[in-house]
């Protein structure tokens, strides 16, 4: 069989289900109320290049409809003390919204309950992340197995935060607040808390802290995982978590900065956008290194040669 035929039957067998389970918490993790395809595969791939993002949405922004719809807007909708914001007021520079009943309506048109079956699509995918964790846990300190190994699982989950926040705060937010907004003449009245300011940035420094940090244990877990030839994985496991830790730096660096809009500066949206579409080209092609051994040997050599294992 030709390389090209093998490469097509490798396609064309079943694929693992803890993957396939993976794609919705992808999907969730990087959910955008934007109106348009292009614009909300544009931010999962968005989110899938720096995690920190979806993070970010998922632990720092709250689980009010109100805070999670108003995140989409840019800074000039919102004022404080008769004064234009030139930041967003959300994370470090979060703000209290001031009680507005016409806000509160445009709110609602923008917002709806999470239905059960909603809820349902990520529990599932929850379950086998976390069932993944626990397995490459418990290989990292068993004996050698040579099936396969759930570095996806492992990889992906960070986006628990992201799929428990769908589980539990029961808001979506479904129509593009920026479209809703656009009738919307007055200003956004938005106080500060004296109580959060150290509160809020020291939340969004542990968020970045640890989604800078958390993709490496990944790569330890398999550094570590019997046989010695996994070592290999984790060569190739590095250049996804390096991807991800320094995109993931530049992200909060950013938000320090303070941002008029949400998808500034745009050569960041789109640079974390390609980054996530060959994270993408990585998460598949490792599915395929996962089930092909020996392919691991034709790409980083005989070190990755586990044969002697048993394998």
């Amino acid at each position: 069989m030709s390389d090209f035929s093998q490469i097509i039957h490798n396609f064309s067998e079943p694929i693992p289900q803890y993957v396939l389970v993976c794609l919705p918490a992808i999907a969730i993790a990087g959910a955008s109320p934007a109106n348009m395809f292009t614009k909300k595969l544009m931010w999962i791939l968005r989110c899938l290049g720096c995690p920190f993002i979806g993070i970010f949405y998922s632990v720092n922004v709250g689980s009010s409809p109100e805070s999670r719809c108003l995140f989409w807007l840019p800074a000039d909708k919102f004022t404080n003390d008769g004064k234009v914001l030139s930041y967003r007021p959300f994370g470090v520079y979060a703000m209290r919204l001031e009680d507005n009943p016409v806000v509160k309506e445009y709110v609602d048109r923008c917002t709806a309950k999470t239905s059960d079956l909603e809820r349902l699509s990520s529990i599932i995918p929850m379950y086998y992340i976390i069932i993944g964790v626990l397995d490459g846990i418990s290989r990292a300190a068993g004996s050698v197995a040579c099936d396969d190994w759930p570095d996806i699982p492992l990889l992906l989950s960070w986006t628990i935060p992201a799929l428990w926040r769908r589980i539990s705060s029961g808001n979506l937010v479904v129509k593009d607040p920026k479209k809703e907004f656009e009738k919307f003449r007055e200003k956004i009245i938005m106080n500060v808390e004296p109580g959060n300011r150290g509160y809020k940035p020291f939340n969004v420094f542990l968020t970045a802290f640890i989604s800078i940090l958390y993709p490496w244990i990944t790569i330890l877990l398999t550094y570590f995982t019997p046989p010695i030839g996994l070592f290999c994985r984790s060569k190739y496991i590095t250049i996804i978590c390096s991807i991800w830790s320094f995109n993931n730096t530049l992200a909060y660096l950013s938000h320090l900065r303070g941002k008029k809009d949400i998808i500034e500066p745009l050569i960041f949206h789109f640079w974390f956008s390609f980054c996530g579409f060959i994270v993408a080209i990585l998460l598949l092609f490792l599915g395929l290194l996962n089930k092909n051994s020996e392919w691991w040997i034709g790409l980083l050599g005989q070190s990755c040669d586990i044969s002697s294992a048993g394998c």
